[in-house]
C-alpha cells in the first residue's frame, strides 16, 4: 500500500511506475501478470473517491473511452471499483493502452520551446492525425474540452516515417456529450486555463468549435515556441482569452507566412462559428499554407534561462479549478485582478 493508499497491486495488474497526476486521478504503468503486457491504469484520486460527483464522472469516462474505435485514440480494457479492507473508501480505476514515448507537451518543450521547430510536414502529419481522432469523437456526439499536449501522446512503437511518433488523443476527464447536459462538480470551473476556449472560459455551453480554438492553441505554441496568453494566475489567462488578440506569431518567428498566420488566428477567433468548422478542415488549410515554408529561424529566439523558467512554471498554470465567486468575477470585471480571483490562483494544481 502506497502512502496515499494505492495499493501496489490492483487484481492482477502490478503498479509499476507513476506516470502523471492530474486534477481527477493519477496513472501508473502497469503489468498485466495474465497476458504479459504492459497497460495504463488510471486512478482516480484519494482524495476525491468518497465524492459522489467526480466517481460519477470518472465511470462516464470509462464508458464514453470504451464506446470510441478509433486508432488515434486511447482504449479503454477494463473499469472496476474494488473494496480493500485497508482502504477507508471504494478505489475506482480504468485500464488502458500504455503508449511507449512521450507527450506532445514534453515533444514542444524540446523543440520550438527552443526555437528548433518541427518540420512543417511533421507538423501537418500532426495536425492530420489528431484531427481525424476529434472529428471521429465529434462525430459521435463527443466534445472532449481539455485538449492540450500534454493530452496527445506520441506513440514511439508505431510504425511512422515521422520521428515525432503517431499522436494518440487521451484523457476524456472533461467529455462532454451533445446530447446530454453538462456535467458540473459543485459549480466548479474546471479546466486547462492555457488551452481553454473564451467561450469554456465564461462557463458558456460549448461545442465542436471549442477543440477546435483549442489545437489553434497547441498551433500557436508549435510555430512560435510560445502560447498565445501568459499570466501568472489561472485568471489572468482566462481574461485575455475572452477578451485580448493573441500576438501576431510572425512577430515572434518572422519564418512564419501570412498563409500560416491566417490558419492559427483563424482557429483562436473569439467568435466561435469564425473558426474551421473541423479538425480535418483545419488541418486541410495548414497542409496548404505551409506547402513552401520552413519554421526554423537563424537563432532561438529565447536564452537557455527563459527557457527553463517557462518550462518551470508552467506546470502550476496547467489545471485549474475556480470557485463560483471567482468565476463570477472574472466574468464581470475584465479590469485589474480582484482578491477573489487572484485568490483563485490556489487551486490551480499541477496536471500530467
Amino acid at each position: 500500500m502506497g502512502a496515499d493508499g494505492t495499493p501496489q497491486q490492483l487484481g492482477k495488474y502490478i503498479l509499476y511506475e507513476r506516470l502523471g497526476r492530474g486534477g481527477m486521478a493519477e496513472v501508473w504503468k502497469a503489468l498485466d501478470t495474465q497476458l504479459r503486457r504492459y497497460v495504463a491504469i488510471k486512478i482516480l484520486r484519494a482524495d476525491l473517491r468518497n465524492d459522489p460527483q467526480f466517481s460519477t464522472r470518472f465511470l462516464r469516462e470509462a464508458q464514453v473511452v470504451a464506446s470510441l474505435r478509433h486508432p488515434n485514440i486511447v482504449q479503454v480494457y477494463d473499469f472496476q471499483v474494488i473494496r480493500s479492507p485497508e482502504a477507508k473508501e471504494p478505489l475506482a480505476y480504468m485500464v488502458m493502452d500504455y503508449i511507449a514515448g512521450q507527450n506532445l507537451a514534453d515533444y514542444i518543450a524540446a523543440t520550438s520551446w527552443r526555437g528548433n521547430y518541427p518540420s512543417p510536414q511533421d507538423i501537418v502529419y500532426l495536425f492530420r492525425i489528431i484531427g481525424q481522432a476529434i472529428d471521429y469523437a465529434h462525430r459521435k456526439g463527443i466534445i472532449h474540452r481539455d485538449i492540450k499536449p500534454a493530452n496527445i501522446l506520441l506513440d514511439q512503437s508505431a510504425v511512422t516515417s515521422h520521428s515525432m511518433g503517431e499522436p494518440v488523443l487521451t484523457d476524456f476527464g472533461l467529455v462532454k456529450l451533445m446530447s446530454s447536459p453538462t456535467m458540473s462538480l459543485k459549480g466548479l470551473w474546471l479546466g486547462t486555463p492555457l488551452y481553454t476556449s473564451p467561450e469554456q472560459a465564461q462557463g458558456f455551453t460549448v461545442d465542436e468549435y471549442s477543440d477546435i480554438y483549442s489545437l489553434g492553441v497547441i498551433l500557436y505554441e508549435i510555430c512560435t515556441g510560445r502560447r498565445p496568453f501568459s499570466g501568472n494566475t489561472a485568471t489572468a489567462i482566462l481574461r485575455q482569452h475572452i477578451s485580448a488578440a493573441p500576438p501576431p506569431p510572425e512577430q515572434i518567428n518572422p519564418a512564419i507566412p501570412q498563409a500560416l498566420t491566417e490558419v492559427i488566428l483563424r482557429c483562436l477567433a473569439k467568435d466561435p462559428e469564425a473558426r474551421f468548422p473541423s479538425a480535418s478542415s483545419l488541418a486541410a488549410a495548414l497542409a496548404q499554407a505551409v506547402k513552401t515554408t520552413t519554421l526554423v529561424p537563424s537563432a532561438s529566439p529565447f536564452s537557455a534561462d527563459e527557457t527553463s523558467n517557462r518550462i518551470q512554471a508552467d506546470p502550476h498554470l496547467s489545471h485549474a479549478v475556480l470557485p463560483p465567486v471567482a468565476r463570477e468575477a472574472l466574468l464581470a470585471s475584465p479590469a485589474s485582478p480582484s482578491p477573489d480571483l487572484q485568490a483563485a490562483s490556489q487551486f490551480a494544481s499541477p496536471i500530467d
